[in-house]
């Protein structure tokens, strides 16, 4: 059998990609996965101290299970592992989205699995998920975190505000305007510059930028309803490149070896100014459309596109 070719099984397990610098792994950053909408995935994760060292909680009195047995019970005697999670920017204290057991397939190596129903996946939306570790006498003795994106596909529910596109730009988007699709769009790399952990992040950012910054208008928006997806690119971007910018400005060093000379972190310039007028761009937008549903509510005006924002006195 063609070795590229994958069993149809695994398809169905979401691993998080470990990210490479210099291709030495960022075992400690926090993972991050990108399923479609009205899927029922099975993620594994390593759970991991803050230094990125896989845990071994054999040691704790948990047993490995086998993957087909993932649908019953954490089942170890010793205590539970839990999945729990709600949309990325939910600060109610509504019931979770995910709430689920998962279970260790190789406890030795913190290895966990657990289902995450399509219930979950209905919506276009990020979501944060921790996995806890809960022992026998019920002491959670361990919480990992793990970002999902559910990227927009035609089988899940569409949101949508004043009939129009809503939430956040799919993780394509974000790659086609970077040229970031894959590690051969940079041979220099040899992997993709931004992984899915940051460009998530980066995301929550720009929405978050929306409700916190003035003028104040009413309405606050999550990642699943923000109405205006294409505008947050610019704003995204901006942020991937300042993030990038201080990475190359801390490790820039110019050295010489064998008569070449060799400064291929020397970009954090070029990082900063690309990324602080892209992200500008972006906010300028946010302050200039606050402004209009403020000025619209006050003058009375009928018909407006920002129906339902309210104004702020």
């Amino acid at each position: 059998m063609d070795p590229s070719i994958i069993e149809c099984s695994d398809q169905l397990v979401v691993r998080p990609a470990v990210t490479t610098v210099d291709n030495r792994p960022i075992l400690a950053k926090v993972p991050a996965v990108a399923i479609p909408q009205g899927t029922a995935p099975v993620v594994e994760l390593v759970l991991r101290d803050d230094r990125g060292r896989p845990i071994n909680f054999e040691t704790c009195g948990f047993s490995s299970i086998t993957s087909s047995s993932l649908s019953s019970s954490s089942g170890s005697p010793s205590g539970k592992v839990l999945l729990k999670g709600r949309e990325a920017l939910d600060t109610s204290n509504g019931i979770y989205i995910v709430d689920t057991e998962a279970a260790f397939i190789d406890a030795a190596a913190g290895v966990v699995r657990a289902k995450i129903p399509a219930s979950a996946t209905s919506l276009h939306q990020i979501l944060e998920l921790n996995c806890g570790v809960v022992s026998t006498i019920g002491e959670l003795i361990h919480v990992s975190r793990l970002y999902v994106l559910v990227d927009k596909s035609q089988f899940g529910s569409v949101t949508a505000i004043s009939g129009k596109a809503s939430g956040v730009p799919q993780i394509s988007a974000i790659r086609i305007a970077l040229r970031d699709n894959a590690p051969e769009d940079n041979p220099l790399l040899n992997t993709f510059e931004f992984d899915d952990s940051e460009i998530i992040l980066c995301m929550l950012k720009c929405v978050e930028h929306w409700n916190t910054m003035q003028p104040t208008v009413r309405r606050f928006f999550n990642t699943n309803n923000f109405f205006n997806p294409t505008a947050l690119i610019n704003g995204v971007i901006g942020e991937l490149y300042l993030i990038a910018a201080k990475h190359y400005r801390r490790n820039q060093l110019t050295y010489s070896a064998g008569g070449l000379s060799v400064d291929d972190k020397n970009k954090a310039q070029e990082y900063e100014v690309t990324g602080d007028r892209m992200l500008q761009d972006y906010l300028k937008w946010c302050k200039m459309t606050k402004v209009a549903i403020n000025k619209e509510a006050w003058d009375g005006s009928f018909g407006s596109t920002y129906d339902g924002f309210g104004r702020y006195r």
